[in-house]
Order: C-alpha cells, then structure tokens, then sequence
C-alpha cells in the first residue's frame, strides 16, 4: 500500500489500520478513509489541513487524487477522510447559459477547476436555457446528468461524464458464487417508491413516458422542471423515471479483493436462488487492510 500526501511519498512513515476507498459509479463523490496508529501524536506534528491532496494505492487499484475533507484525533489514532472534489466545489453558485450544448457547460464547469472532461456515449443536446440556481457546480452538473439519462462521476481530476445505459449493457466481469461471499450479503425486490410511468408538465407542454409491459405503479408526476418542447419533456421523463426505479433490484455481499471489479461495471450472481442474475455495481468499497471489497449492486433496468 502507497499513501502520497501533498505530493510526498509517506508510506514508510505511517502505520496504517484502515484504508477503504469509495468508488462509485456516479452521482456520489469518490472517497477514502483511512485510520492510522498515531500513538505518539506525530500527525499534529505534520499539521495536516482540509483539502490536502491525499493518493492512496494499492495492487494497481488508486484512488486518484483526493482532498481531505475531515480530519479526527482519537486516543492512539488519527483518521482521514478525503473526496474526490476540493472544498472550493461546494460552494453554491447561480449562473444561466442560453443557446448552449450540454458539453458547453459541462466543460467550463470541470476547466473551472482545473479538471479534464471525458464523455463516452452521450449525445450533445442542444437547450434554448439552462439555468443553475444556488447549487454546487458537481451538483447541479450531476442534475443535469440524471435528467440526461447520464452519470457524472468525479476521479482522479477528471470530469467523467457516460452513458448509463451503455455502462449496463457491457459484458460482465466476473461471476461471483454464494460461496464466495465473506460475511452477511442480501438481495432484494421493492415497489414501494417505484413508478408505472413519468409525466413532465411546463406551462403547455407536456411530456410522457412509460416503459414496456410488465411495469406497473403510480404516474410520478412532475411540474417544477423547465422545459421547452415536448421531445425535451419526454425525454427528461424517461430518465427520471429512469432514475426513481433503477433501485427497483439491489443487493450487496461482501468478496475478496479482486482488482478486476470497479463501480460501473457489471458482474453476475450465481447460486443463491431468488438473488441470482446480471447486476450493475454501483459502488464498490475496497477495504484494502483487509484485503476485501464491498460491493453495492442493482438490476439494470429493460424496457428504457
């Protein structure tokens, strides 16, 4: 394991208890944390400070470039948690842009900070306005994405930008038996908070959109979202609609670490019966002291 701070190579220096790294697949930050034995009180020493740059590494799995974000002194130990967007990103910003492409926006927001933007899968919409009204820039860029029918996701500097659609649909990595699990896992089905169909309404246009047969709920409707004709309505339907039932399946399990899976990949379930099948890993917890991976997991959704 490899921790670099502020640019240093400091591994030799520390003892380190904890180090789990948070990946996700989008919309949630990336992060770490990490629990060090400081019996001797060396990092006050240090004078460690919020938004730091932290890397931590291990068997070819990093976390790219973070920023400490809290900072905690217990009796023996001191902990760092750190995320993938520095503090100056949570600021609250209003701006509005008019006659502009998705990736118009989306790019001056990650040159904001000095990050590079790489999209995959998606299509340029053009928008008569967009507005952005007292929200974080990753905020309201991952609000932009989910109406989209995209997932933003925020690593090693870099403003990822995908289609999630086209992330579900790739080959699965891996097939992993109950056997396998190490600990407490579960699968499960839910209709509560899951929706028939969405319906966007602004002004006189309106918007529909519901999935094949087999589908049912309530109409989750939608009437505060500005939109400008009814191909735009319809479409923010169907990734909202998207976007409330994707949860719809999940499960989670607990497996040895195994570099091959990351958040946004797709793995299959065998051998437990009601829980087996093709899922999307929306996050992936690397407990990389205990040489385990945590893994959160969802159907993809058919008929969207």
């Amino acid at each position: 394991m490899q921790l670099i701070y502020q640019g240093k190579d400091i591994t030799s220096s520390i003892n380190i208890k904890k180090a789990d790294i948070t990946d996700n697949a989008g919309g949630i930050a990336d992060s770490v944390e990490m629990h060090f034995n400081d019996p001797k009180g060396l990092w006050s020493q240090w004078k460690p400070q919020k938004n730091d740059q932290v890397k931590l590494s291990k068997d070819g799995f990093s976390s790219g470039l973070m920023y400490t974000d809290e900072l905690e002194q217990q009796s023996g130990v001191f902990i760092i948690k750190a995320l993938s967007i520095p503090q100056e990103a949570k600021t609250d910003n209003t701006k509005s842009w008019e006659k502009v492409r998705f990736l118009e926006f989306a790019g001056e927001i990650a040159g904001k900070y000095g990050f590079q933007l790489k999209s995959y899968g998606i299509t340029n919409q053009y928008y008569a306005r967009v507005d952005q009204f007292e929200q974080a820039d990753f905020e309201f860029l991952a609000w932009r994405c989910l109406l989209e029918g995209y997932v933003l996701k925020i690593s090693g500097q870099s403003v990822i930008i995908y289609d999630e659609l086209y992330m579900e649909a790739q080959a699965s990595v891996k097939t992993i038996h109950r056997d396998q699990f190490d600990g407490p896992w579960k699968f499960k089905s839910k209709s509560t908070g899951i929706y028939g169909s969405c319906r966007v309404t602004y002004g006189d246009v309106k918007g529909e959109f519901k999935p094949g047969s087999g589908h049912t709920g309530p109409i989750l409707k939608i009437t505060n979202l500005y939109v400008t004709n009814q191909g735009e309505a319809e479409r923010f339907a169907k990734n909202l609609l998207r976007a409330k039932n994707k949860e719809e399946n999940t499960g989670f399990c607990t497996v040895e670490e195994y570099p091959g899976i990351t958040a946004g990949n797709v793995i299959k379930i065998a051998d437990v019966g009601f829980g087996d099948g093709t899922y999307y890993v929306f996050q992936a917890v690397r407990k990389q002291a205990d040489k385990k991976i945590f893994l959160q997991l969802r159907k993809p959704l058919e008929g969207y």
